[in-house]
């Protein structure tokens, strides 16, 4: 047992939540370790995210219907006020704007990812040709964060550290 080597510092001990056996070397006993300390680690971030994964694949499974992915059938089900939690890749690449129409008073909201962020039809409107203005222009995620609580929703970060998230 890894707690009663010599090699393993003293100063540790206290820090131990459990001890588990596990049956792997590497990734797959790390993991393994891991659902079997579940109890112990349930405030654990990791833990946290498989349990959310977890569900989300049954209701998946289950065709509940409960389930929407994708940036824009997300979001048309926030706007809806039909989300109760979303899971929000931590990393998404896909920019907010607010686009401004000056010679019609009108405002458009686009999610772009990289490449669409280069097409010109988001910035110039067809019918007449002028450049449309960009009102605000922020991350997904961050303008998420700021506005969620307004939606009545509970957010749950996934990464693309664990297994399970990516």
């Amino acid at each position: 047992m890894l707690q009663q080597s010599d090699h393993f510092d003293a100063r540790l001990k206290p820090l131990i939540l459990c001890t588990v056996d596990v049956s792997y070397g590497g990734d797959q006993g790390f993991s393994q370790a891991i659902t079997l300390a579940e109890d112990s680690l349930s405030n654990v971030k990791f833990v946290q995210e498989k349990k959310v994964i977890n569900k989300f694949f049954e209701n998946i499974s289950l065709d509940t219907g409960m389930i929407v992915f994708g940036v824009d059938d997300t979001m048309k089900a926030l706007e809806l006020g039909a989300l109760d939690t979303m899971m929000l890749f931590d990393n998404i690449e896909v920019m907010r704007y607010e686009i401004k129409n000056p010679v019609k008073n009108e405002t458009k909201v686009f999610l772009l990812n990289a490449t669409q962020e280069q097409d010109p039809k988001y910035f110039k409107d067809a019918e007449t040709g002028v450049d449309l203005e960009v009102v605000s222009c922020e991350s997904l995620a961050d303008w998420i964060c700021l506005n969620y609580r307004s939606y009545g929703i509970n957010i749950e970060f996934i990464t693309d550290k664990s297994p399970d998230g990516f």
